[in-house]
């Protein structure tokens, strides 16, 4: 029955329990104009999920989170070591991570495959520059039989001679393909001049790749997948004992050891501007990178960083699309990114253009650079910053994966224990005068190197007229 039907005898002890008297109030819905855009509320106080913390006696240190909005449960082991572990043989750690679900010493590669499809579930690991995640999620029933598997891949792969090749063939033609992808040349070739003869700026090649045999994968796997430098992180449906009780049951019997000896490899110093030029021959535009060394991954300010960032370049609100797309109409889109990580860190902002624009636009990058650390950001430009960084961050406690990786963050790059549970406020936060501070302490446009793809012949000399030029073929070796 529609309330208007109502007689008024019936209608009054409705609206004193309702309290929906302010449907029927002309004043009420008169006070609001809705041409005029709602003023934000502060950000939610939104804390991390508590966690369990609790270290086996072997080491292995173990996470659980509880999250019983669905009856699911998710997975991620943590080696605490990756590609920069790699040593004289880069793609080690990356061929080691693609063999770990493909036949272990008591299934072979179709029966891992067949025992987690029964569950429902892909085992997956991969390979990033400070560590190697093994991660799988399926329904909470199946708790005991996923947690065996990931046991058995992490602690007992095979690394048969067929599957090294199989994944050796798939390597050798990405590198293959890579030397035509211009969004390729120009990650490797920032990592190159950013990081030089750090391990992040190792780069697989296909040498390197060819070399690389399976007593190096078991090498690398008997040397860094051991329990005290690994950690486990479980969210989900999980009562926090039982779960416990099947970790210990599954991994409890892993074997510590000592580990090898991090050694510690200098960065280059970034002084002036410098360009490097790959020509790649035919193009019609040009992909260019500014960048610079950057903050690592513990920096006490990472949560400032990233609002600094969105606004630069973080999409299209960003000074960089603005200025590049829509003020000059060189590209399609221009981002930045800061790749914070253990042992150091870089920065670039990024953009495609046309060739007789290749100049102008590093200029512009740059302009916008110097304005950041410069003069302080107006106060409505950056509420629309904080606002979209707060509301990114709360939309990804929803994803369990996400989460488990922030829990182990903490561990792998040694954050304060609340850092989580202060991000949003903090990203909330940021003042104008903060925003310079930050941009002064990790941003500096008169030190950078530029690399550019693109035809060495139509765009050399405008790009010469910035800094000195070094030319690079497409293997990223110089050019005579």
């Amino acid at each position: 029955m529609r309330l208007s039907k109502l007689s008024p005898a019936l209608l009054a002890p409705l609206i004193a329990c309702t309290g929906v008297v302010s449907l029927f109030t002309p004043v009420a819905s008169a006070a609001v104009d809705r041409s005029v855009k709602p003023v934000p509320g502060a950000a939610p106080a939104a804390s991390f999920p508590e966690f369990k913390d609790i270290t086996l006696p072997n080491g292995l240190r173990v996470f659980i989170i509880q999250d019983d909005r669905r009856p699911m449960v998710t997975f991620r082991l943590v080696v605490k070591s990756g590609a920069a572990s790699d040593a004289e043989k880069p793609g080690t750690a990356s061929l080691t991570a693609n063999l770990l679900n493909r036949g272990t010493g008591g299934r072979t590669a179709e029966q891992f495959a067949k025992e987690a499809d029964f569950l429902g579930s892909r085992v997956e690991a991969a390979a990033g520059p400070d560590s190697i995640s093994l991660i799988a999620s399926s329904l909470n029933k199946y708790t005991e039989q996923l947690l065996n598997l990931m046991s058995d891949a992490a602690r007992n792969p095979v690394f048969s001679e067929d599957q090294l090749e199989k994944a050796r063939k798939i390597v050798l033609s990405s590198l293959q393909a890579q030397k035509q992808q211009p969004e390729s040349l120009v990650s490797k070739m920032v990592a190159k001049v950013v990081y030089g003869k750090h391990p992040y700026g190792r780069l697989s090649t296909p040498e390197s790749v060819q070399s690389i045999q399976r007593d190096d994968l078991q090498k690398f796997h008997r040397q860094y997948f051991r329990p005290n430098n690994a950690t486990l992180a479980v969210v989900g449906d999980v009562r926090p004992e039982e779960v416990q009780a099947l970790v210990e049951k599954a991994f409890g019997t892993w074997e510590k050891a000592t580990l090898p000896e991090a050694q510690s490899t200098p960065k280059p110093e970034v002084k002036g501007l410098s360009i490097y030029l790959v020509d790649r021959p035919g193009s019609v535009q040009s992909n260019i990178a500014v960048c610079r060394p950057g903050p690592k991954r513990d920096t006490p300010d990472l949560p400032e960083v990233l609002v600094l960032n969105s606004t630069l370049g973080g999409g299209f609100s960003g000074r960089l699309f603005q200025n590049l797309r829509e003020t000059h109409g060189w590209t399609y889109g221009a981002y930045s990114a800061f790749d914070p990580r253990r042992d150091g860190g870089g920065f670039e902002a990024t953009a495609e253009t046309r060739n007789e624009v290749t100049a102008p636009a590093i200029t512009e990058i740059l302009k916008e650079i110097d304005r950041l650390c410069k003069e302080p950001v107006p106060e409505q430009e950056l509420a629309l910053q904080r606002e979209y960084n707060v509301g990114n961050y709360l939309l990804s406690l929803e994803k369990s994966e996400r989460t488990a990786q922030r829990v182990q963050d903490i561990d792998l790059y040694g954050l304060p224990v609340d850092f989580y549970k202060t991000y949003a406020r903090r990203m909330g936060s940021v003042t104008p005068e903060l925003m310079q501070a930050t941009a002064q302490a990790h941003l500096d446009a008169a030190n950078v190197y530029v690399v550019v793809v693109g035809e060495a012949k139509e765009i050399k000399e405008a790009l010469s007229a910035l800094g000195p030029v070094t030319v690079y073929g497409t293997d990223l070796q110089p050019k005579p």
